[in-house]
């Protein structure tokens, strides 16, 4: 019997691809190891968003050549730099394109309680900062049929969430019709939206959201900076006026709405000035959950050339910085909850999220995963480091 394990780096895009290539790999003769166990064949799915990770990339890699007889490298740092890594590691195979979609499942594969689903890849928006259109190229989309009939696989096969994935969401167009005919399906607990840009967030997305039960009441809008001029550098499309008053909108329609965010400090040209304006507009917002990038410089990208680089050391104290923020924001959003009943879907025994992205870890006797439960919140149930 063949055995073969996966391990996957970066974002929810990766994940699902890599669910995809594990359908791929399941037949009657295959059976899946865990990463760091002897197998047959390993594949490593990429990451190249920061250096940090290229170089968990190449840890990866190496790892894999000791533990398996054959390698496949596949995902963004693979398809950018497939020369230079054929070079460090001649031994690999460079799988350049991901199945866009999983098999039905067979060979028992693991379909989790909370199961990302890609509907859209590639982005053409090209932020200064960004390599990712470099790595994934023009936009594509999912047909609808497509993403429900996944979705309802999915479901079949014991997913109760189905979070909405992409490179840039938002690209897909029309998620409003997307979210209304995916709520349709029997079993399907929660639908979520994964991180979607500003300007794609349209009043007719706060309707529907507002409007339908099983739509998670959670947005992740990448800020990235609160000053205008850091923004424009950045080839951001709003200012920080414009996304405050989006905040404030969304909040105005849907109340409870967690709203979670990206912060990339220590970007070229961000002075002391620049920062406070990113501390001030954080403050007012009130992120339920931050997270923090030290700005990571990107061959190709246009950031890469701009003067005004910020030294290491003032990155990490505003990184650190930032952090306190997080973990204060994080509490108190949760204590919103405290004393009041609210509704997680369990993922793992004793584990689970709320729709608005609180973290809740309870006693569980009876293993209550897959299921939606309803506990009255206090501070034992908040799981403030995920």
């Amino acid at each position: 019997m063949r055995k073969f394990a996966i391990y996957t780096l970066g974002c929810k895009a990766n994940q699902y691809q890599s669910f995809a290539l594990e359908s791929e790999m399941r037949d009657g003769n295959s059976e899946m190891r865990n990463f760091g166990e002897e197998a047959d064949v390993y594949i490593i799915n990429t990451c190249t968003v920061t250096a940090d990770a290229d170089r968990k990339s190449r840890q990866a890699i190496r790892r894999a050549l000791r533990l398996a007889k054959k390698v496949i490298v596949t995902g963004c740092y693979a398809r950018l730099q497939e020369e230079s890594l054929k070079k460090l590691f001649p031994e690999i195979e460079i799988l350049r394109a991901c199945p866009s979609s999983p098999c039905q499942g067979r060979g028992g594969q693991r379909v989790r309680v909370r199961q990302n689903l890609l509907i859209e890849d590639g982005c053409e928006n090209f932020c200064s900062y960004c390599i990712v259109p470099y790595a994934r190229g023009k936009v594509t989309r999912k047909p609808l049929e497509d993403i429900l009939r996944e979705a309802t696989l999915l479901v079949s096969a014991g997913a109760r969430e189905i979070v909405l994935t992409g490179i840039n969401l938002g690209a897909w167009g029309g998620l409003s019709t997307v979210l209304c005919s995916l709520s349709t399906i029997q079993n399907l607990f929660r639908i979520r939206l994964s991180s979607l840009e500003p300007q794609y967030v349209t009043e007719e997305l706060i309707e529907t959201i507002a409007s339908h039960p099983k739509i998670c009441r959670h947005l992740h809008l990448p800020l990235q900076s609160g000053d205008d001029k850091i923004l424009k550098l950045m080839n951001r499309q709003y200012t920080a006026e414009d996304y405050l008053k989006l905040i404030e909108k969304i909040r105005e329609k849907i109340p409870n709405c967690g709203i979670t965010t990206d912060v990339i400090v220590g970007f070229p040209n961000e002075g002391e000035a620049e920062f406070q304006n990113t501390l001030n507009l954080i403050d007012r917002i009130k992120f339920s959950r931050l997270h923090i990038f030290p700005y990571s410089e990107r061959e190709l990208t246009t950031a890469a050339k701009l003067p005004g680089q910020v030294d290491p050391k003032t990155k990490k104290a505003r990184y650190a910085m930032l952090n306190g923020l997080r973990d204060k924001y994080m509490r108190e959003f949760a204590e919103k909850y405290m004393g009041k009943e609210i509704e997680i879907l369990v993922e793992q025994r004793g584990e689970g999220l709320t729709s608005n992205y609180i973290r809740v870890k309870f006693d569980d006797p009876q293993d209550s995963s897959g299921q939606l439960y309803r506990l009255t919140l206090n501070d034992s149930h908040i799981a403030t480091a995920t």
